[in-house]
């Protein structure tokens, strides 16, 4: 034990000895520091978008299409103006052209007739066809004839019914007046008789009882009459209208045949006369129409060939063989064939673009002609571009105002695609020469801006102004000069660390 204590006290004695041999530590011991630097300071906004080609065309057959029977190419494939694309099924487009080559040779063969003269048999079919249009003139004025005289009888018989009608109707109306006549006298005679003389009051009222019963049944009668007069009329009026339409369409089919008769004199006084310079003039418009049909058909043949409209790369191809030109499928490269994205999608390598949403804090700092540096987080391609436009009208996603900005690239990378992925920091503004300072060593006090300085082994607030904020720093317009020293942060630190900035030496923690 007393051994034991005797190392203690050794201990508690050397310990002693120690610190009253150490020098005192500085005030800004564990610190992390770092200095005022002068030089380039950059304020950047960064945002991420997509590779956008500059033309980009979605190909389908320009004609019917049919079934794919050949494709030419593959993605990323290399082609000039005019290579073959793809070929469809040309079956239909042959049948079609070889109708109108017959069509073609018909109207030769009219042309032929129209310069000759006419044949016997021709004649005799002339004399035949106008013999056949005068027997349809006769019957056509036959069937009119008849036609009159079925309106005349109808008309007639018509009106006598609609007579007959209308005094039955005259005579019920009289009979009910007659009745309402009687009924005022007996009611006048039993107004001037007695009350007291009962049995003439009870005779006079039992008469009018009696004509009131009578008038009941004129009034019945008379409203029959009337109704049987009414449907007497309609029905006179709808024969007669009928009758009237029959006469009238034999009037046009009398005068349909009238003119077809004159049409078929004319024709063969016409034909008669021998060619026309008319007649060799429109057998000519149909062989030229006969030939203008041939050379579309030919050109259908050859749409059955897709071709390139203009140099680029394959982007993506949707035709399949053994499927329609029109029908939906999947396409190769990224992109969906078919109807609404084409067989083939030509891709124009030149005037690439990148199209970005930028947040709407930073929209206002964007411009038109800044430079961008553009990186390819896949391939890790760097290349140089500008802006060449910001949308004034703004979108909206998860309730994020951003503005669509379209960014050029001055020479695009080899193996660069359309849809990459492009990581985009663009240099709103640049400083040369000037002093700044990590932005995380300025602090705030109200409308003051300020820094803590190193000043020997003391902290000092000094009151500054600032200018640029940068991606690598503050500018420091007054209040410090290059090389002094300052607290990175506000927040102290027991460890030794360090910061590397562009343009500035690595900051380092005093001791």
């Amino acid at each position: 034990m007393n051994v034991a204590l005797a190392v203690i006290l050794l201990g508690v004695g050397v310990v002693g000895v120690v610190l009253l041999l150490s020098p005192g530590k500085s005030a800004t011991a564990g610190l992390t520091t770092t200095k005022v630097v002068r030089g380039e300071l950059e304020a950047t906004v960064t945002a991420s978008g997509n590779i956008v080609s500059g033309r980009t065309a979605s190909l389908q057959m320009q004609g019917t299409g049919g079934t794919v029977e050949e494709v030419y190419v593959t993605v990323g494939q290399q082609v000039a103006e005019g290579d073959p694309l793809v070929r469809v099924d040309d079956t239909a487009a042959q049948d079609k052209l070889d109708s109108a080559r017959i069509q073609l040779e018909s109207a030769q063969a009219s042309m032929t007739t129209a310069t000759q003269g006419r044949t016997s048999a021709e004649r005799s079919a002339d004399a035949a066809g106008i013999a056949s249009a005068e027997q349809s003139l006769k019957n056509a004025e036959n069937s009119l004839s008849s036609a009159k005289e079925s309106l005349a009888l109808v008309t007639r018989q018509q009106a006598e019914i609609v007579a007959a009608a209308q005094s039955a109707s005259d005579g019920a109306a009289a009979a009910v007046a007659d009745v309402e006549q009687q009924i005022a006298d007996l009611e006048e005679v039993l107004a001037a008789t007695d009350p007291a003389d009962t049995q003439a009051v009870t005779d006079l009222q039992n008469q009018i009882d009696a004509a009131k019963g009578q008038l009941t049944a004129d009034q019945a009668a008379l409203s029959s009459a009337q109704s049987a007069l009414a449907q007497a009329k309609r029905t006179r009026d709808s024969a007669v209208t009928q009758a009237q339409q029959s006469v009238t369409a034999q009037q046009g089919a009398r005068d349909s045949a009238s003119k077809a008769l004159a049409q078929q004199r004319a024709n063969v006084k016409v034909s008669q006369q021998g060619p026309k310079e008319g007649q060799v003039q429109s057998a000519e418009a149909q062989v030229a129409s006969a030939q203008l049909a041939v050379d579309q058909a030919m050109a259908a043949v050859e749409e059955t060939v897709l071709r390139a409209p203009f140099g680029g790369v394959i982007g993506a191809v949707g035709a399949v063989v053994g499927q329609s030109s029109g029908a939906s499928a999947g396409a190769t490269g990224g992109s969906t064939a078919g109807g609404a994205s084409g067989l083939v999608t030509l891709v124009d390598p030149d005037g690439m673009t990148v199209s970005a949403a930028i947040a709407e804090a930073d929209a206002t700092s964007v411009k038109a002609g800044q430079p961008v540096r553009v990186t390819l987080p896949a391939s890790g391609v760097e290349m140089k571009g500008k802006v060449i436009s910001v949308d004034v009208q703004s979108t909206v996603s998860n309730n994020v105002v951003q503005y669509t900005t379209t960014v050029s690239l001055d020479s695009p990378a080899a193996g660069v695609r359309v849809g990459q992925t492009a990581g985009l920091t663009i240099i709103t503004g640049t400083l040369e020469n000037v002093l700044f300072v990590p932005t995380s060593a300025i602090g705030k006090d109200g409308s003051t801006t300020y820094v803590t300085k190193i000043s020997g082994d003391s902290l000092v607030r000094v009151d500054v102004t600032t200018g640029l904020v940068g991606t690598t720093g503050t500018q420091i317009l007054s209040g410090l000069s290059e090389g002094d020293e300052i607290l990175l942060s506000s927040t102290t630190s027991t460890a030794t660390t360090s910061s590397t900035l562009q343009g500035s030496p690595s900051a380092t923690a005093t001791s």
